[in-house]
């Protein structure tokens, strides 16, 4: 009798424990509860139309000691007018109009968000909105949804008609790449804006014509607006020259955040003592790899500013003539860890053997953090010439001296900011020769600023 009591005892109390457990897992429905929201906007950043965007998310929570079940969670456009641009996932779960949303007390869950926006006829930018609503008995909340739209011209994987012109009209976005054929020419206007999807690149086989204007230049980047990505390396590949192609000139542009920023392969092959490509007023900046690549190639660069890239700012390899004017390759990155130094040129090729290599750097600036940011390769000094004169180098070749000026700390104003201009007292103000008689593209810098006679070292003329 007595065993037969204690197993009646223990069914009862494990019944209990049992009933206890299943009490407290339970869900109210309808529970007048006032959720609260991680946010009360959730804002995306600029949004090419038909392209989607990334996945954005909030949290909600329960600030409650009970166990609720929200009564309807679900989009307004949706319910309301039968559409809407954006999308949502509760926890893991795909939908737009959702009732009996568990949400455990003091706990909280995921709603995952995305949009793609359909074309209108703005050139502006324009903005989207919907909310997603949150009904719990007789409270309701909501977090508003945003996103700025952006109509473009698409273009992917296309060989582009001879003699294209892109304008600052619409943003031009490329996806899998484009080509300029052989005998064609693609022109780019002031202040048009080129952004490109992951891997993409502009290839030239024919020419090249970018037109920008200080005030107005031409803009290359990735297409990920998003902070996030808005400022990582490799978003894009680049703009590749191959070989073959000519008369190619890049003014007035900014190019940001790519893996090459401009990638030249060979000297004209019609044997023409023209550059293969002339850069003036061009900014590059956060490359992955290379910021400038020649393999072979004939390149000018003035009022040039080539910064924080990865592996080199400049690299000339297998030779080449490469002539820097009123020029700043400047290299702080934190987002890289550097073994190389950002300026290189060598004549070796694949077998050892020495090409022709030519050299000239004026009235510029190469300054990073490595104690050696200059390198000059040689495989034989045959054929290998290097004009070097007003320039600061931070460089331990003693022999570079005189007119040029080494470990002499340029003093930007603020390289965080990557503000590269000078401050009052570096050792590049009025330290140039005045070289405009001889290249008239150099009375004006980088920003459109005329060019004293007695001019700054680098890219950008200090005002004062």
């Amino acid at each position: 009798m007595r065993l037969l009591l204690k197993i009646a005892i223990g069914l009862v109390l494990l019944l209990g424990a049992t009933l206890s457990s299943c009490r407290q897992d339970r869900f109210t429905p309808n529970a007048n509860v006032e959720l609260r929201f991680e946010t009360d906007t959730l804002l995306f950043d600029t949004v090419f139309v038909t392209a989607g965007s990334i996945t954005k998310r909030f949290k909600v929570y329960n600030p409650t000691n009970q166990n609720i079940s929200i009564d309807e969670v679900y989009l307004a456009g949706r319910r309301f007018t039968g559409n809407s641009p954006y999308r949502i996932n509760i926890n893991g779960i795909p939908t737009n109009d959702q009732g009996g949303v568990e949400l455990p007390a003091g706990d909280s869950l995921y709603i995952f968000v995305e949009v793609t926006i359909d074309p209108t006829n703005s050139a502006t930018p324009f903005i989207v909105t919907d909310s997603v609503i949150f009904r719990s008995g007789n409270r309701t909340g909501k977090v508003l949804l945003a996103a700025y739209g952006q109509n473009a011209v698409f273009y992917n994987g296309e060989v582009l008609p001879c003699n294209t012109v892109w304008t600052a009209d619409k943003p031009i976005v490329v996806y899998n790449s484009v080509l300029v054929d052989s005998a064609c020419q693609l022109t780019i206007l002031p202040g048009a804006k080129v952004y490109f999807n992951k891997n993409s690149s502009l290839f030239v086989l024919g020419t090249l014509r970018v037109n920008g204007l200080p005030d107005q230049p031409v803009t290359f980047r990735g297409d990920r607006l998003d902070p996030f990505y808005r400022d990582l390396a490799g978003a894009w590949n680049g703009i590749h020259f191959l070989v073959g192609s000519t008369n190619n000139e890049i003014r007035s542009a900014e190019m940001y955040n790519g893996n090459i920023g401009i990638r030249v392969d060979s000297l004209p092959a019609d044997g023409s003592t023209l550059p293969n490509l002339v850069l003036n007023r061009v900014r590059i900046d956060n490359f992955a790899i290379v910021g400038l690549l020649g393999f072979t190639a004939r390149i000018e660069a003035y009022n040039t500013l080539i910064s924080n890239c990865g592996l080199y700012n400049f690299l000339g390899d297998f030779g080449g003539d490469y002539r820097f004017r009123h020029s700043t390759l400047v290299n702080f990155s934190t987002g890289f860890s550097r073994g190389f130094p950002l300026f290189a040129l060598s004549n070796r090729d694949l077998n050892g053997q020495s090409n022709a290599a030519n050299l000239i750097l004026e009235n510029s600036i190469v300054w990073g953090s490595r104690q050696e940011e200059f390198v000059l390769d040689t495989a034989s000094s045959s054929g290998f010439n290097a004009q070097l004169s007003h320039n600061i180098l931070r460089s331990q070749r003693t022999q570079l001296t005189g007119t040029n000026l080494l470990f002499a700390d340029p003093r930007f104003k603020n390289t965080a900011d990557k503000n590269f201009a000078i401050d009052t007292l570096s050792p590049a103000f009025r330290a140039g020769a005045n070289l405009i008689p001889l290249y008239p593209r150099l009375q004006a810098d980088l920003l459109g600023q005329v060019r004293s006679a007695q001019p700054t070292l680098g890219a950008i003329e200090r005002i004062e």
